[in-house]
């Protein structure tokens, strides 16, 4: 009899420490006719298959090398440390069908795509209640859209296998155009919303109605089916399916959110040392850890794209911006995003020193200097990331200790689904104001200029978006989705900030004058090493060769 496996610690932390669960046996080998015969069993293998999916920070497949974040292969920053695969491999364009860079997810994601197949056929044949059943397979086609969708926007055409497959079916599927893998996905996904529970009612760790309708409205929006992208976001703003949903009052806590946050879809929370991330371990800020650190490094373009608070890009006549005082009157999503030149992190007390972020240039502290003089253990632009750095991590993080949860999708990004896709459809309509005005009140942001034209429009909802999502691993796609990835990062040139003291300035020791902009000089250089090439043929990535080797059916995608 086919054995289905389980980690004891996932079973424990899945079925909510259940009594009369933990009385069963065995619990480290459970037969696939046990879990389709019990509730518990059946649910906490839909859980251990949703676990598959690839979310968050670090160690989750196709999200680059661990320490680091996707965004370190964009325009929003440079990984550190020249090992990770994100500067070996993707951006000197070395992608190759051996070796994706850490992009790759095919095997991860097909073997999630069969345990989904056989959750359903199981389903289909289980004694269990119909309403379980029903949910059940809603949860797993869930699953396995979220698969598709993900695989597709990777590799393009790809085989579409919906149904388990034996030793006696014919294993050498041919590929489905990614077109009519997005249809398959926002069908799927149309038709489970009856059988799922509202969000409300079941919390955004789990898959409700609310999930799959946002899941779907990307799928439609990457498909360019801008009419539908726009109805199926609106359901979820003007329309019944709302239940509930409103941005989050504050944009600096909502990414310290363990859990079930008003503006959160869907997400993975995390339970350490059950399940965690790693964010403090890798991009803590030096003071602040004892090991690691600072892995993932905003590039000054990302800090010179954020506008003023008046609403007025820096370059901007009359926006008021002083390049001798570069952190001052910034939209605020920059001052909750990003640790600059005298940020503060006084929820956790300083290990040494005072409670501020110092990036004075070679001085043995976050920031960037000379190679050999203290560059190796702090930033190499004089940025690191704030965003998801929560102080109930502590001193020193550990592995797979950070607390906050993953958001997957947050109605933040409806909002900025419907504004491009109603754009795209009608042109810059009252509600295409209204959805971004929304998101930038909440930022404390002026509303957008009126009367804008269709393409200053379009300008305007992808500025937003890279601010909004900046490092919630959207930029790579968006701009691989825009058709715009090699105009923006082929011979990408990443850029830091060298901060100094005047010749003029008090001692350093006098704390004080430390962080006061009229002591110190700013000056942009060129992060060396980390110019980025970006092939045609990287708008795709290769199958990887294993699969071509095994499937002569399988077409290598050009290039490669």
């Amino acid at each position: 009899m086919k054995k289905i496996i389980y980690s004891l610690f996932i079973i424990l932390g899945l079925t909510a420490c259940d009594k009369d669960f933990l009385d069963r046996t065995p619990l480290d080998q459970i037969s696939s006719s046990d879990v389709y015969n019990d509730e518990a069993l059946a649910q906490a293998y839909i859980n251990n298959t949703m676990g598959r999916l690839p979310f968050g920070i670090h160690g989750s497949a196709g999200y680059g090398q661990f320490p680091c974040m996707l965004a370190s292969i964009t325009d929003e920053a440079r990984a550190k440390s020249g090992w990770v695969q994100n500067n070996t491999v993707v951006i000197k364009g070395g992608i190759t069908p051996t070796n994706s860079g850490g992009l790759g997810l095919w095997d991860s994601a097909y073997r999630t795509i069969r345990q989904t197949n056989e959750i359903i056929e199981g389903m289909e044949a289980s004694p269990l209640g119909d309403a379980f059943k029903a949910n059940a397979v809603a949860q797993a086609r869930y699953i396995r859209a979220f698969s598709y969708f993900d695989l597709t926007r990777r590799y393009g055409d790809i085989p579409l296998i919906a149904k388990v497959q034996t030793i006696e079916d014919d294993l050498s599927v041919s590929q489905t155009s990614r077109s009519e893998i997005y249809d398959f996905v926002i069908s799927e996904l149309k038709e489970i919303t009856s059988s799922l529970p509202n969000l409300s009612d079941v919390g955004s760790s789990k898959i409700s109605k609310q999930a799959a309708i946002a899941l779907a409205a990307r799928t439609a929006l990457y498909a360019e089916k801008w009419s539908e992208a726009a109805s199926l976001a609106d359901q979820l703003i003007t329309g019944s399916d709302n239940n509930g949903l409103v941005l989050y009052d504050n944009y600096r806590d909502l990414f310290l959110s363990e859990g079930n946050n008003v503006e959160t879809i869907f997400e993975k929370q995390t339970l350490p040392p059950l399940v965690g991330q790693s964010f403090g371990l890798y991009n803590f800020p030096v003071r602040w850890r004892s090991d690691w650190g600072g892995q993932t490094d905003p590039t000054q373009e990302l800090v010179d794209d954020y506008e003023m608070d008046n609403g007025l890009y820096i370059t901007d006549l009359g926006s008021g911006y002083d390049a001798s005082n570069p952190y001052a009157n910034r939209d605020p999503r920059f001052y909750a995003s990003i640790f600059y030149h005298g940020s503060e992190f006084s929820e956790i007390a300083p290990s040494k020193g005072e409670p501020f972020i110092d990036m004075e240039w070679n001085n043995g502290n976050e920031g960037p200097g000379d190679p050999g003089k203290f560059h190796g253990a702090a930033s190499i632009t004089g940025y690191l990331v704030k965003k998801f750095a929560n102080p109930k991590d502590g001193f020193s993080p550990q592995s797979g200790r950070s607390v906050s949860s993953w958001q997957e999708i947050r109605y933040a990004e409806v909002l900025l689904i419907y504004a491009e896709a109603a754009n795209e459809a009608e042109g810059p309509i009252a509600k295409v104001y209204n959805a971004l005005n929304q998101i930038r009140q909440r930022a404390g942001m002026p509303n957008i200029p009126s009367g804008l034209t269709k393409e200053q429009m379009r300008d305007r909802i992808r500025h937003e978006r890279k601010i909004e999502l900046v490092f919630e691993n959207h930029r790579y796609w968006d701009l691989l989705r825009w058709g715009i990835a090699k105009d923006v990062l082929d011979g990408f040139v990443p850029h830091g900030i060298k901060i100094e003291r005047t010749a003029g300035a008090p001692s350093k020791a006098d704390e004080p004058q430390l962080f006061d902009p009229q002591y110190l000089t700013y000056s942009v250089f060129e992060v060396k090493g980390r110019t980025q090439t970006f092939p045609e043929s990287n708008f795709k990535l290769p199958i990887p060769q294993s699969e071509i080797d095994k499937n002569p059916s399988l077409n290598q995608n050009p290039g490669y």
